[in-house]
């Protein structure tokens, strides 16, 4: 019985951080400000998508982008594409393979990526 209830404990603590405010009610904006190098990465992204007025992005764009920003003395380019992964895994972006190149991968925000731009914007303009 011991080892099972050792078991049944070692569980409970598995998991990933990120998706534990998500269960609590958390915002959006508040899940990625637990990880500030998310957060900075999705502000890259819509600032990239601004400026160069397209609605999808590369890694190779936005290594770019950022290489020219001077975003790596912040973080690296691992780290950057670390980072849209996860924002992809969490639903913040959706990935797309053009069927002519497979090894490419184009990335489209989501509403759910809109709606953290949009809380902030919300902060911004109430303080």
């Amino acid at each position: 019985m011991a080892g099972y209830e050792r078991l049944k404990r070692a569980l409970e603590y598995t998991g990933s951080r990120l998706s534990e405010p998500q269960i609590c009610g958390s915002s959006d904006l508040e899940v990625l400000l637990q990880t500030p190098s998310l957060y900075r990465t999705l502000l890259l992204i819509h600032e990239y998508l601004v400026v160069k007025r397209r609605r999808g992005f590369t890694y190779n764009g936005i290594k770019a982008y950022a290489a020219q920003k001077g975003v790596y003395r912040e973080f690296t380019d691992r780290t950057l594409d670390r980072n849209i992964r996860k924002l992809a895994e969490l639903g913040y972006l959706k990935r797309y393979h053009p069927k002519d190149n497979k090894r490419k991968v184009i990335f489209y925000p989501t509403k759910r990526f809109y709606r953290v731009l949009q809380e902030r914007e919300g902060l911004i303009d109430d303080g």
